[in-house]
């Protein structure tokens, strides 16, 4: 027995036979369908592409940046500036200034009020 003899016509979901015409307008529907759905994937897969090529270059630009630190320790920057460059405040390790400013300050002030103190 050949294949054409066992032909059975295909048979919708609820088991009715579908005629030739609605058979190929489904099968026609289905490759539209899968014509959509393997562009989509294609666009998906150049952006995906688009993004891991633009990842990459990332990566080998922080290399770099990472290499020349690592080749020029004299050149990096202290840890204090990099700390306010970030937006970082330091409170535990104030600047020598400040220290000195408020020093002067305060024995300033101490001079007056014993000035004060003293003129009574």
């Amino acid at each position: 027995m050949s294949e054409e003899e066992n032909w059975e016509p295909p048979l919708e979901d609820n088991g009715i036979t579908l005629g030739p015409e609605e058979s190929l307008r489904r099968e026609i529907e289905k490759s539209k369908n899968l014509k959509v759905e393997r562009l989509k994937l294609r666009d998906e897969i150049e952006k995906l592409r688009a993004q891991n090529d633009a990842l990459a270059r990332r990566n080998r630009e922080l290399e770099k940046k990472a290499l020349n630190l690592e080749a020029s320790p004299s050149e990096q920057i202290p840890a204090r500036a990099a700390a306010l460059a970030s937006g970082k405040k330091n409170f535990c390790n104030p600047p020598r200034r400040w220290s000195i400013f408020l020093l002067i300050f305060n024995l300033l002030a101490i001079a007056v009020l014993l000035y004060f103190l003293l003129r009574k």
